[in-house]
């Protein structure tokens, strides 16, 4: 660095400094706070469904006084889904709702009101009773026992996918992609991945025409009789990892920041339904698992712990507890469980279940006792595994106004591949637009999609003009072909800040006979910028700490990725200009 660059060093470091005390002396808050402990619990949608802004709200703020701060919210559940997922619906399943995207709705809702979410893609494999109709539709994807029987003992007889069956995962793995492409969950929780079972010895499935054909084709004989031969049971297993490491590699694929979880079904779930899930952690495609221990003593839970800590072996800072919470545990039970896990060095918990059996919510009295002094949830706590990237701002046009507002004609569109529930067009001729808004509540880097409805009848130059943090961008796209899936425009630097127009779609210099489609906007932050090198919303003495090295003068970048929150006109260099911004920035 630069004589000259050291002295505006010098003089950012004071002001950064002075400007991180409030006018009173006190310091500013920084984010997080607390101690890094996971503390969820689980949502279920019989809780959550006809529920009002204001009474999730009211849910949101009942679980933050249990010092909670993380919610997993049923998506996958009740043999139907919660969002409207393309994937599910075209393999013959049906929405729980043709009105409301739960995913988006509750998203919003308990991401404003400070929690961490996650999507429970709590079915997993398990796909409801025989009757349904994606059973009915695809009978070759279930699992079978020797006798070619899929129905399990499990929920009453419910009936799983085959995890040799490449279409069935690849459903799952879709589904899961589509929740990590589409919202902006923090963590996508992947469960009940793992074969069904018809009594308590398990691993009865597998004899399916999928399985059998996989097995026969990989070691020349059909699979034996023997449930528990060692190799039939070895290459079951392998098959459940395999689609394990097939949706996290989906979602990552969408964004490496989203975390992927599990919660595996009790140390049993290895010798019954071929669930080893030691495995996803040591092979790195699991960022936590917090395996199910709901039991009902100290001495038997005591038992499962240490059994489930010797199976995460060198991961156990990957290792969680779901504990058993519910009417019929006693908090003070949960409590002793907690302590017990804590001392071994395993803080993270997630309590089963937010729900209402009877007259009060199953975990009340855990919320109402485990947060006063001397108890283990007494300190505020934040989520260690979340990632302060993680964030996308998507805008649909059925959000209506104030997110989403037309200008000119716009009707709704008959094509199929629209975003969530519908589409809009306008036909050319007098210019229309549609503005999509949206609050960010980081500046950064942030690659822009859009998501329109192709039709050889489009606009092939259909204008989006993004407003970004250094003016606006207009990039023309051929709406003709690449629909019904996100497009990226590119990536620029936003200021964190209030509802405020984000990108503009106009038809203008369309003819007569093109269409111009509005659908969806999406804003993924990528790296961080104007500043805030640490992502905390802050521009203070910590991101000062980051700053040495990184000033390349005029035209001297490109900088790389610890530097460039320091490249406010992003120009590709760090000079003088950008420090003074930086000095602005800090005042």
């Amino acid at each position: 660095m630069s004589p000259r660059c050291r002295a505006l060093t010098l003089v950012l470091s004071l002001s950064i400094l002075a400007a991180a005390e409030a006018e009173d002396g006190v310091p500013l808050p920084r984010t997080p706070i607390g101690v890094p402990e996971v503390r969820g619990c689980w949502l279920t949608q019989y809780v959550y469904l006809g529920k009002s802004e204001a009474q999730l709200r009211a849910i949101a703020q009942n679980i933050k006084a249990g010092h909670m701060n993380t919610v997993y919210v049923a998506m996958y559940s009740g043999a139907t889904v919660y969002w409207p997922s393309r994937a599910y619906k075209a393999a013959g399943g049906a929405w729980g709702s043709s009105t409301t995207d739960y995913a988006a709705f509750l998203t919003d809702v308990f991401h404003s009101e400070g929690l961490k979410v996650g999507a429970w893609f709590e079915y997993g494999m398990a796909v409801g009773p025989a009757t349904h109709p994606l059973a009915v539709a695809h009978p070759d994807w279930l699992a079978r026992d020797i006798n070619g029987d899929p129905v399990t003992n499990e929920n009453g007889g419910f009936v799983f996918l085959s995890p040799g069956h490449p279409d069935a995962m690849a459903l799952l793995t879709e589904m899961v992609r589509e929740l990590a492409a589409n919202y902006n969950f923090d963590e996508i929780q992947v469960d009940r991945y793992r074969w069904g079972r018809k009594s308590s010895a398990g691993r009865e499935f597998g004899y399916e025409a999928a399985t059998a054909s996989r097995y026969l084709a990989q070691y020349g004989v059909n699979p034996p009789a023997d449930v528990n031969d060692p190799q039939w049971v070895a290459f079951r297993e392998g098959l459940v990892n395999a689609a394990m490491q097939q949706a996290y590699t989906a979602i990552k694929g969408v964004n490496p920041h989203i975390l992927v979880s599990s919660v595996p079904v009790g140390s049993y779930g290895i010798t019954q339904h071929m669930q080893r899930w030691p495995a996803w952690v040591e092979g790195g495609y699991l960022d936590l698992v917090m395996p199910q221990m709901y039991l009902t003593s100290l001495s038997a839970f005591r038992t499962e712990f240490n059994t489930q800590k010797a199976l995460a072996g060198a991961h156990v800072d990957k290792l969680g507890v779901a504990y058993r919470a519910s009417e019929d545990n006693d908090w003070s039970l949960v409590r002793d469980q907690l302590n017990y896990a804590r001392s071994r060095g395993v803080p993270h918990a997630g309590l089963w279940v937010y729900h209402q059996y009877t007259s009060q919510i199953a975990i009340q009295d855990e919320i109402d006792n485990l947060p006063l002094p001397g108890r283990p949830w007494e300190a505020l706590a934040y989520n260690p595994f979340v990632s302060e990237r993680m964030l996308q701002v998507v805008v649909d046009n059925r959000d209506g106004a104030p997110r989403y507002v037309e200008s000119g004609a716009w009707t709704n569109s008959a094509q199929p591949d629209f975003f969530r529930f519908d589409s809009r067009i306008t036909a050319g001729g007098p210019p229309a637009t549609a503005t999509f808004s949206a609050a960010l509540p980081k500046s950064g880097r942030y690659d822009v999609f859009v998501w329109y409805t192709a039709s050889s009848n489009r606009n092939d130059a259909a204008a989006y003009t993004v407003t970004h943090a250094n003016g606006t961008a207009t990039v023309p796209v051929d709406q003709r072909t690449g629909g019904g899936q996100w497009v990226r425009l590119g990536r620029w630097v936003f200021a964190a800040g209030p509802l405020a127009p984000r990108v503009t779609l106009s038809s203008a210099g369309s003819t007569a006979g093109e269409y111009t489609s509005s659908d969806a906007v999406k804003l993924t932050l990528t790296g961080y910028a104007l500043g805030d090198a640490n992502g905390d919303a802050v521009v203070d003495a910590a991101d000062l700490a980051l700053l040495d090295g990184c000033p390349t003068g005029p035209d001297g970048g490109p900088v790389g990725a610890p530097c460039e929150a320091f490249d406010f006109d992003d120009d590709g260099d760090v000079d003088l200009v950008d420090l003074a911004a930086v000095q602005l920035a800090a005042q």
